[in-house]
């Protein structure tokens, strides 16, 4: 089975350079410069994985990501961008990507991340699987436990290290 990929980037060069370092992993592409082009994607593909750039005509990556996260939570994602910071590393993997990849992308690097995103896709539910985070095995009804459980859902689909305590 060869594996569906979705490029989301408003720069022409990009997308060529993304399709076809994921052609030579035997991965199928189709991409798109916007969020909307993005989004008629999504409703008529069945994708594996997205990479999708932070600064788009029409909006930003994080907003895909959260749509993905709701609508097709089991599709890693993954934000590619030259505007990285702490912050907005911090602010995709919140939002549910699975990875944060800088520009200009280390090639190398990007085949191990899309690699792993797509071993890891195997292991997310799909939205009828997806387990209500109120029967996670976590005591407690408090506004801070379901804020936490919350969480845990979220942050299940990337690749940061989570420290619970208390």
């Amino acid at each position: 089975m060869s594996h569906k990929v979705l490029i989301v980037d408003d720069e022409p060069d990009i997308r060529e350079l993304l399709e076809i370092t994921l052609g030579r992993m035997d991965l199928s592409t189709l991409s798109a410069s916007n969020l909307e082009e993005a989004r008629n994607h999504l409703n008529s593909n069945d994708f594996h994985l997205c990479l999708t750039d932070m600064k788009l005509p029409d909006g930003n990556g994080i907003e895909l990501v959260r749509e993905i996260q709701s609508d097709y939570p089991h599709i890693p994602v993954a934000v590619i961008t030259a505007h990285g910071s702490t912050e907005t590393a911090i602010s995709a993997l919140k939002s549910g990507a699975f990875d944060f990849v800088s520009n200009p992308v280390d090639i190398r690097k990007l085949r191990e991340m899309v690699s792993t995103a797509l071993k890891l896709e195997h292991e997310l539910p799909t939205k009828a699987e997806q387990i209500p985070y109120t029967q996670l095995n976590l005591i407690g009804e408090s506004p801070q436990i379901s804020r936490l459980k919350e969480q845990i859902i979220k942050l299940a689909r990337s690749q940061a290290p989570v420290f619970i305590s208390g």
